[in-house]
């Protein structure tokens, strides 16, 4: 919406405040969106400028006159402008809130005024104006019954402890800085710059950048894709592998489908990397690790992987089963969405898919990773996003599904151990970044997808498939939910 429409803001009122008399038509205008087309009263009109120049009389100070003294005609010479200029606005942000609380409208995002800018007060007569504004679109749930779900296995084999154990060791090794040609798995530390354009040059606009920036040189496991400012290259590994320091690398590609910047958005950009430092990663020993995380034994230390792979297992066969139903119900519902909140729900999407595998323990480079990938979504991954959102926020309610502090409190406990932080600094950081609204967001869906569970069809995926090639099924059946370069690397992002 355009600035000129900010007066649409919902008004400061007070609770005694009474309704006014106003006449609003409710049409609709396309999928999940109404068109209101609303008509003030003479009457409403004239008592709001007549309260204006009663305060304006009260509180002007007019040269000749004393506080309060100055005549009326006088004020109107003076003040009418920007009087019936407050007065409108006044007018269309209470007559619209008014209108909206009244149809019991769930609007989203901002309300866009027709032809505001031609817009004023009537000399005479009533005062008509049309809204158009976004609806959460009306969502007819199935019966939960009818879904079905695999419910997988969460065992934990030896060599899923043998291998976090390896990755232990390397979120806790040590790196050195190298005068040596880059390789796989090395941190590269980049003064990076977005242009706008393919090939751009110095005299290019500038999208992003960073100083500083630490970037992990993926190899094959990681198909060579690497992250810089959030965006995801393809082949960057490979680019960068055997390149040194003092050298500057320049990539042209299209910016990500789903990138929040629309300049970024499916546009042509050129990333400059000036690279400033290499550093390598040795892993720190196994008897190193025994006393920081209070072992004496590395059976004691594999005991305690293994119960953490062991919990994160479960949290992940819940997320596997959660997608299930998410898949499931939105290929149940028909619904048309809203065009306009598509491209806003990509950033929410994003926040809440990050928030989400921190809560499965992901280490945080890898979500950069993976978050950096999911930009590259299509519109059509976006609006089925959207979709589960307005599916699962009616469920919520259909459900009563409710939230706690404490469980927003004891969330935040959880990620701030699993990231080695202290609970109030993460939550006043979240609270600075607008993120608690997001894990409420979350922590609703989970329930109300637990809740959902306890309705459906869940098959048990049996221990040993080889073993046993039918799997056991339960109906309706409840489910239980039991300083290094890499650091560098997450802060940087």
């Amino acid at each position: 919406m355009a600035d000129d429409q900010s007066v649409i803001d919902a008004p400061e009122t007070d609770a005694e405040d009474t309704k006014f008399e106003q006449t609003v038509k409710v049409e609709d205008s396309g999928p999940a969106k109404k068109t209101l087309t609303i008509e003030v009263p003479e009457s409403r009109i004239q008592d709001k400028i007549e309260d204006s120049y009663q305060t304006l009389s009260d509180e002007a100070a007019v040269p000749g006159f004393r506080r309060g003294r100055a005549p009326r005609r006088l004020l109107e010479r003076r003040f009418a402008s920007s009087v019936r200029g407050d007065v409108k606005g006044q007018i269309l942000s209470e007559s619209y809130t008014q209108a909206v609380e009244e149809h019991s409208l769930d609007v989203l995002g901002e309300p866009e005024v027709k032809d505001i800018e031609d817009l004023e007060l009537p000399e005479s007569g009533a005062l008509t104006f049309v809204v158009e504004v976004e609806v959460t679109p009306d969502v007819a749930l199935p019966d939960f019954s009818e879904l079905k779900i695999d419910k997988p296995s969460a065992d934990v084999s030896d060599d899923d402890v043998a291998e976090e154990l390896t990755n232990l060791q390397q979120r806790n090794g040590k790196t050195t800085k190298v005068d040596s040609p880059i390789e796989a798995d090395d941190y590269v530390q980049a003064d990076a710059v977005v242009f706008a354009g393919e090939d751009a040059g110095d005299d290019a606009e500038v999208l992003q950048e960073g100083n500083g920036v630490y970037i992990l040189v993926a190899g094959e496991s990681r198909e060579y894709k690497g992250h810089v400012l959030g965006i995801l290259v393809p082949d960057l590994g490979k680019t960068l592998t055997g390149k040194t320091t003092g050298e500057t690398v320049t990539v042209s590609m299209t910016g990500p489908q789903s990138h929040e910047n629309e300049k970024i958005r499916e546009q042509p950009i050129t990333i400059r990397l000036s690279l400033t430092g290499v550093e390598r990663l040795e892993p720190a020993p196994i008897e190193e690790l025994l006393p920081q995380m209070g072992m004496e034994t590395e059976d004691e230390l594999k005991d305690r992987v293994r119960a953490y792979l062991e919990q994160r297992a479960e949290q992940n066969q819940t997320a596997e089963m959660h997608r299930q139903v998410r898949e499931q119900l939105t290929e149940k519902v028909e619904l048309e969405l809203p065009e306009g909140v598509t491209g806003r729900q990509v950033e929410r999407s994003l926040a809440r898919t990050r928030m989400e595998m921190l809560y499965r323990g992901m280490p945080e480079a890898e979500v950069e990773q993976q978050i950096a990938e999911q930009r590259d979504q299509n519109a059509e991954d976006a609006k089925q996003q959207l979709k589960e959102f307005f599916i699962l926020d009616k469920a919520s309610k259909d459900l009563e599904i409710e939230v706690d502090e404490n469980e927003i409190n004891g969330r935040i406990a959880m990620l701030a151990m699993q990231q080695g932080r202290r609970p109030e600094k993460l939550r006043q950081e979240m609270v600075q970044q607008g993120q608690i609204e997001q894990l409420y967001l979350q922590l609703r869906e989970q329930k109300t997808m637990d809740k959902v569970l306890e309705s459906a069809t869940v098959t048990d995926a049996a221990p040993d498939a080889a073993s046993d090639d039918k799997p056991k099924k339960t109906t309706k059946k409840k489910t239980t939910k039991k300083k290094t370069a890499k650091k560098k690397a997450e802060e940087s992002d």
